[in-house]
């Protein structure tokens, strides 16, 4: 998706609260603003800073396998097959 922004006299853009949300950027948070230029287009990307991503991505997949205790031991009583094995 893409959002325009407005700069203010002294400089200032404020980024949408949907961006805010979905980069995890909170009142106070230091974030990187890389310039990269590809070719003649020069393209800005804004990289938070400081985020302990794993905290930040923690449970992302919960509920997506299911019971996981059932899947931990299908997988274990599949090991314990293969060892029967000649």
């Amino acid at each position: 998706m893409t959002y325009t922004l407005t700069v203010s006299s002294q400089g200032q853009v404020v980024i949408p609260s949907q961006v805010r949300k979905a980069m995890g950027i909170s009142k106070g948070a230091k974030i990187k603003l890389q310039l990269e230029k590809t070719g003649n287009v020069p393209t800005a990307l804004i990289i938070p800073a400081n985020i302990d991503w794993a905290k930040r991505v923690a449970g992302i997949a919960k509920g997506y396998y299911g019971n996981v205790d059932k899947y931990i031991e299908r997988e274990r009583a599949s090991w314990d097959r293969s060892k029967s094995w000649p």
